[in-house]
């Protein structure tokens, strides 16, 4: 495998496993106090983005080939076998930015943490398992879950 190709995978793949462990030293480290309030909360908000998630594909699915397949190529990232709206891989790495900035109030740690996802996003794209429009889907089913809690709790996030 070529080098490009290598930072690639890592890029669409490897970089959501460190937003996840990011997030958990993060918030282990910043909510001591407060973790078994807000804890449920920040899980529930990921539930609910990823519930949302469902849905729309459901309702929505713009493609039915990912664009590997449509190029015939293979696939430069994993991919679960469908046609891939919204993508998963944002969802989660937006839910996890938000419950960061959310629990940090760090601003500077927050931007990395949405560059990250964004990053996910454009590497997801550039490996052929997503369209532009999966992407906009996972950073909006990313940040539903975190608006329904801040609507319904007045909680974090």
């Amino acid at each position: 495998m070529e080098f490009i190709e290598l930072i690639l995978a890592f890029s669409a793949d490897g970089m959501l496993l460190v937003v996840i462990a990011t997030t958990a030293v993060v918030l282990l480290a910043s909510v001591r106090k407060s973790f078994w309030t807000d804890a449920p909360v920040f899980v529930m908000a990921g539930l609910t983005s990823l519930l949302t998630a469902k849905i729309a594909s459901i309702i929505y699915q713009p493609e039915s080939v990912r664009p590997f397949e449509k190029l015939g190529v293979d696939a430069g990232a994993s991919y679960i076998n469908n046609p891939g709206f919204p993508s998963d891989h944002v969802l989660l790495a937006t839910v996890c930015a938000i419950a960061v900035y959310v629990a940090t109030k760090n601003k500077a740690l927050g931007i990395v943490m949405i560059s990250a996802a964004v990053l996910i996003g454009l590497a997801r794209v550039a490996a052929l398992v997503h369209t532009p429009l999966d992407i906009f889907g996972g950073f909006i089913a990313g940040i539903a879950g975190a608006i329904w809690y801040r609507l319904l709790t007045n909680k974090r996030p």
